[in-house]
């Protein structure tokens, strides 16, 4: 069985290729791939956490999740939404983080993609 990844997050390069960012879990190990084919290296569900506590916020009313879902261990998960507020022009992504005991939080998609492949190349580059 293959593992189940989330996308977090599409963009286009500088360059103009079009990339995808995924995030499945290895181990206790959060892996996050770019398409095509590179890996940007792992964190961990705190670093993960830690993020999302800082940038995201308290959903204002229920949301439609996508089926996408990423198990994260101890009852935590990372889950996709698509939104369209009344302000936007279209429909956003989102990042929907699932905590025990607490209400999910949300932050749109590209900024915690963001500060997530940050976290991981900087890693990635300390630990060669």
């Amino acid at each position: 069985m293959l593992p189940i990844r989330v996308l977090l997050d599409e963009r286009i390069r500088a360059d103009g290729v079009s990339v995808s960012t995924f995030a499945t879990r290895v181990g206790d190990r959060i892996r996050l791939i770019e398409t095509p084919g590179e890996t940007l290296g792992e964190l961990s569900a705190v670093a993960i956490d830690r993020v999302m506590v800082r940038y995201a916020r308290a959903l204002e009313s229920p949301a439609a999740l996508l089926d996408d879902r990423l198990d994260l261990g101890d009852g935590r998960a990372l889950r996709r939404m698509r939104f369209h507020a009344i302000v936007d022009a279209e429909a956003r992504d989102y990042l929907v983080y699932e905590r025990p005991g607490e209400e999910p939080i949300a932050v749109i998609a590209t900024m915690a993609t963001a500060a997530l492949r940050h976290l991981a190349t900087k890693l990635r580059s300390s630990d060669s």
